[in-house]
């Protein structure tokens, strides 16, 4: 980021997403925006990826169906209970602790994802970005490079404020 940058405050998700293309149109790839969420327009312009978090969840939530399954085997092969003429080890009876185990290790896998992303990304935040309305309704992007161009393209395309911070 360079020493002067500018900030601006838009209401609307397809005016800050239209603002941050022409930035890049511009040359301006210097450019952050902080939003109360994650609107898929305005990634796109920021020419973010995919998040991986579906990923992590998806790994936890097999642990998850795996580990519940293993408790029930476990737990039927050290006390076997004959019932019927059953046989010990019953998958279909197995199938609703796996399914409740699986609901439970991928809640806390994606919990405990969210809260590490959500620290990290806050470590590599700017001053700049930290506006409590940018947690309410408005959505900042942040642009660095020519303060000059870059004032006049977020006023073009209907930015609310618009001020140059260090």
């Amino acid at each position: 980021m360079a020493d002067s940058a500018v900030l601006a405050l838009f209401s609307e998700p397809d005016q800050a997403a239209r603002a941050i293309e022409a930035l890049r149109a511009a040359g301006l790839e210097d450019v952050h925006a902080a939003m109360p969420a994650p609107f898929p327009d305005i990634l796109r312009a920021l020419g973010q990826p995919r998040s991986r978090l579906g990923g992590g969840v998806f790994l936890g939530t097999v642990v998850g169906v795996a580990s519940g399954y293993a408790l029930c085997v476990a737990t039927s092969l050290a006390w076997p209970l004959v019932t019927g003429g059953k046989p010990i080890v019953s998958w279909p009876a197995f199938t609703v602790i796996g399914f409740e185990v699986a609901v439970l290790i991928g809640g806390l896998t994606t919990h405990a994802l969210l809260a590490f992303t959500t620290a990290a990304s806050r470590l590599r935040e700017r001053a700049s970005l930290r506006d409590p309305r940018f947690s309410q309704d408005r959505i900042g992007v942040l642009a660095g490079g020519d303060p000059a161009l870059a004032e006049r393209l977020l006023r073009e395309h209907g930015a609310e404020e618009v001020r140059r911070v260090p």
